[in-house]
């Protein structure tokens, strides 16, 4: 066996390991994630970045800048939490752009690994949100039925006719892809109950807990709360928002008020390390579809 293979053995591996542990924590840890075992991990991507040649060890760096900043608004936003940003910059050290994939021949154009992954985790999570969350929301709601809003009925049925559309296009204008089309259709179901039924859902991610329960890195549901409330824990702490920090503990220690944080979130290191096997094994998902 050459050394150039072993290493690129090796780094599938490390791979492989290590987002299998981040989604351990995800799911056993209750979503937290040891800042040693964080930070090891980019250590380790940088060292296995280093055995790649100049060129591609200087773009592998590069990448990992943008996805850090990237994902750092992001999570100043609210939006992803900050275990994820180490992860998929650890992604992209690792592997910076699509190898070829063991299970398909199709062209990968040196796509950034890491677009195939976020790509499959995304794939991943539309089709499993639906019914994680729809079943956790209606758990909650007892025997009451669902109330559908029309305006997101015919919004989940515009949706749907844009996927068709895209079917269409893809079959005529493109190729046929049996698998392709397959694809379509699987994402476009659960995007059109995700869209009608978001409500539920929302309600299937939270809790309503006491300030005194809250974390850091913990979401809230700003989104799910009326004005008023938003506006009387704005009073209580001015960095309240839907990121949770130290400082904003800090201030609503002692405020005996409940508030809406997303506890139940989905394990998005689960996704990711699905996406991370689907990656190596077919590629960019997006390529599937269409060639």
């Amino acid at each position: 066996m050459s050394d150039l293979l072993f290493i690129e053995i090796f780094r599938i591996a490390v791979l492989i390991a290590v987002t299998f542990a981040y989604a351990m924590f995800d799911i056993f840890n209750k979503r937290n994630l040891p800042n040693y075992f964080a930070y090891s991990t980019i250590i380790a991507g940088l060292l296995l970045t280093l055995t790649y040649p100049y060129p591609t060890m200087l773009y592998s760096i590069a990448l990992a800048i943008v996805i850090a900043a990237v994902g750092y608004l992001t999570y100043r936003a609210g939006l992803l939490g900050g275990g994820d940003i180490f992860e998929f910059v650890f992604i992209s050290l690792v592997i910076p752009m699509q190898i070829a994939p063991f299970f398909w021949s199709g062209p990968q154009f040196n796509l950034p690994f890491i677009l195939s992954v976020f790509i499959t985790t995304g794939y991943a999570t539309v089709l499993t949100t639906p019914i994680y969350y729809i079943i956790k929301g209606k758990r909650k709601l007892g025997h009451k039925k669902f109330v559908v809003d029309p305006e997101r009925f015919v919004a989940g049925c515009l949706i749907f006719v844009m996927y068709a559309a895209l079917i269409i296009f893809t079959t005529y204008e493109v190729s046929y892809n049996l698998l392709g089309v397959l694809l379509l259709f699987g994402a476009a179901v659960p995007s059109v109950i995700i869209l009608i039924y978001e409500k539920y859902i929302y309600e299937g991610m939270m809790l309503m807990v006491y300030p005194s329960k809250l974390e850091d890195g913990d979401m809230v549901a700003t989104n799910m709360m009326a004005k008023q409330d938003v506006s009387y824990f704005k009073s209580k702490s001015k960095r309240f928002g839907r990121l949770v920090n130290r400082q904003v503990i800090n201030d609503l220690k002692g405020v005996k008020r409940k508030l809406p944080v997303y506890k139940n979130a989905i394990p998005i290191a689960l996704f990711t390390f699905v996406g991370v096997i689907a990656s190596l094994l077919v590629g960019n998902l997006i390529l599937l579809i269409f060639f």
